[in-house]
C-alpha cells in the first residue's frame, strides 16, 4: 500500500493526518500560522537544524489539535520534515505516524483509474480551501458524498 496518496496534495494540501481532535477551522488556521512563524524564526537550513525544529516539542504536544511542524508555504499546508524536501530522507520518522493514510486514501487506492479520476474531479468541483478539504477528508465526508453520488448515477 502506498504511504502517500495523490489526494494528499489536492486543494492546497490535506493536513488531516497532522493531528486530531480539531476544535475549529479558525483554531487550525491560528495553529498553522503560529507554527509557520516559529519555523521562519528558526530558519532551519541543515538536517540537524530541521531535527532541532522538529524536537522543540514532543509529538503529542499539539497546538489546537495540529502538529507543531505543520506550516503554510506558498499557500499550501506542508510538513518541512517531509521526504520531498530532503532528497527522500524522511525526518518525520520517530516523531509522527508516517504510515498513516486516511480511510478515503486507502479506499481510493483500490479504485480503477477512471473512478479515481472521477473522485478527483468531484473534489476539485467543490473548490474547498485546504482546511475545509482536510476536515472533510479526515471525517470521510467527501468519500461518503461521492459514493452516494456514484450510486445514484448508476441507478439512472
Amino acid at each position: 500500500m502506498a504511504l502517500l496518496s495523490p489526494l494528499c496534495q489536492l486543494s492546497g494540501g490535506c493536513m488531516g493526518c497532522c493531528g486530531h481532535d480539531y476544535p475549529s477551522a479558525e483554531k487550525i488556521r491560528d495553529a498553522i500560522r503560529e507554527n509557520t512563524t516559529e519555523f521562519k524564526a528558526a530558519n532551519p537550513q541543515t538536517e540537524q537544524e530541521f531535527l532541532q525544529f522538529r524536537d522543540r516539542r514532543s509529538p503529542m504536544d499539539l497546538r489546537f489539535g495540529v502538529c507543531r511542524n505543520l506550516i503554510l508555504e506558498s499557500g499550501c499546508n506542508f510538513c518541512p520534515l517531509h521526504p520531498a524536501r530532503h532528497q527522500g530522507k524522511d525526518l518525520r520518522i520517530n516523531h509522527c505516524d508516517i504510515n498513516y493514510l486516511c480511510k478515503t486514501a486507502k479506499i481510493f487506492e483500490t479504485w480503477s483509474d477512471e473512478k479515481q479520476q472521477r473522485f478527483v474531479l468531484f473534489i476539485e468541483s467543490k473548490k474547498l480551501d485546504n482546511i475545509t478539504y482536510s476536515l472533510k477528508m479526515d471525517k470521510s465526508l467527501l468519500l461518503n458524498e461521492f459514493l452516494i453520488k456514484e450510486d445514484s448515477s448508476s441507478v439512472k
